[in-house]
């Protein structure tokens, strides 16, 4: 497809979003959710707001044109590779782990495989800036993570390749992470909850065919997703850190954390009763795991300097990880400090969007022990990757 059509497919799209936002959300309120565009060449969206949370809403979020060109060229080529992969390869074996070699859902054309990915990646970043806007995370940023002559709202929230050059670090940092993560997990509950909506439609799907088009666009969304966190990532293998330092948090760490809130979140009843899907719990994973290893193939072997597959780009366990554990210590205890303040001034959306730490994981993250006699304290630093840290 050509970048003008592309650019205009992705206008329409996010434009209807809008406009729906707008008509159920937005004006009750009082206020208006815009969407701008930008022809600067950097591969990312962002976030505006006033941060006045004692009036109605004026957000905004701009995509920058370069962005959605780049999702849409990811999602051919991912396709073209995993097609393109000889039977009987080494490549191709590697799927027995998870049952059979099916790389790519039968139920959607290969037109549909392309655009299923980038609707789903682009979607789920529009929600990702949305969910910035809903807890107004100019005003938390400025009230719990700047001191001194740096006190002051931030207005734009970016998330784009060059947010990785603004060189921070100590609280202003670690609020700054925490509230990544809380808008990756309010975009991701939002993104699941839209889709089930979607899938329910009988103008989509009828009811026989619903199961099989709800596992093929679960794979192609963890697809589309992946493939974003993996741009942002670059072409070197992540080195696990539990330092916190930056304005954002690595981006695979990042993904590690969201696909197992998919898959707790498919797996409530009342989602699989209403989706018509009868995949357990252990299907889920293996269909989820599934998708992230295709993208992790493609990006590993195609973009990587020496372009074979490389382990180290996997997702692995993030309660096996100690940096990802000494990580999340300073992480779970700002949330508990934050959260109450963006209850206050988080206009719409329900409880189960914000980020929650389960009794399980804080009880793993806060008896983590590194030093003496204690089970970390010999343990290596491996690649950390998903299980379920934070989930509804």
């Amino acid at each position: 497809m050509e970048n003008a059509k592309i650019c205009r497919l992705a206008e329409d799209i996010l434009g209807s979003i809008t406009d729906d936002l707008n008509e159920t959300t937005y004006r009750p309120l009082g206020g208006k959710l815009s969407i701008a565009w930008s022809d600067k060449t950097i591969y990312g969206a962002f976030a505006s707001s006033p941060g006045e949370s004692d009036k109605p809403p004026q957000h905004c979020i701009t995509f920058y044109y370069e962005f959605v060109i780049q999702v849409w060229r990811d999602a051919e080529y991912i396709c073209e590779f995993l097609r393109g992969i000889p039977k009987e390869s080494v490549y191709d074996k590697l799927y027995d782990v998870w049952g059979d070699r099916v790389k790519l859902p039968s139920c959607f054309s290969k037109n549909d495989h392309v655009k299923n990915m980038f609707v789903a990646a682009i979607t789920w970043v529009y929600f990702h800036e949305l969910a910035h806007l809903m807890q107004e995370h100019g005003i938390i940023r400025a009230e719990f993570g700047l001191t001194g002559d740096k006190a002051k709202k931030t207005t734009d929230i970016h998330d784009c390749e060059v947010s990785q050059e603004k060189l921070i670090d100590g609280r202003e940092a670690l609020v700054s992470h925490v509230t990544e993560l809380a808008a990756d997990f309010e975009a991701t509950f939002f993104y699941v909850t839209e889709l089930m909506r979607h899938l329910i439609n009988p103008d989509f799907a009828t009811e026989q065919e619903r199961p099989e088009v709800f596992s093929g666009l679960l794979y192609l969304m963890v697809c589309g997703i992946s493939l974003v966190f993996f741009r942002f990532h670059g072409n070197k293998p992540f080195l696990p850190t539990a330092a916190v330092e930056g304005s954002h948090p690595n981006p695979l760490p990042r993904l590690q954390f969201l696909i197992p809130q998919i898959f707790e979140q498919l797996d409530l009843e009342i989602f699989r009763a209403n989706g018509g899907y009868s995949l357990d719990r252990r299907q889920l994973v293996l269909l989820c795991s599934k998708a992230a290893f295709s993208a992790t193939l493609y990006w590993s072997v195609t973009n990587t300097d020496n372009h074979v597959f490389d382990s180290r780009f996997m997702l692995k366990g993030i309660f096996s990880d100690v940096a990802t554990l000494q990580y999340l210590q300073p992480i779970v205890k700002i949330w508990d400090e934050i959260l109450p303040r963006i209850k206050e001034v988080r206009r719409f959306g329900v409880d189960a969007g914000l980020m929650d730490f389960t009794e399980t994981a804080r009880s793993r993250i806060s008896d983590l022990i590194t030093w003496g006699s204690g089970p970390e304290a010999n343990a290596p630093a491996v690649a950390p990757s998903p299980r379920d840290t934070a989930t509804s």
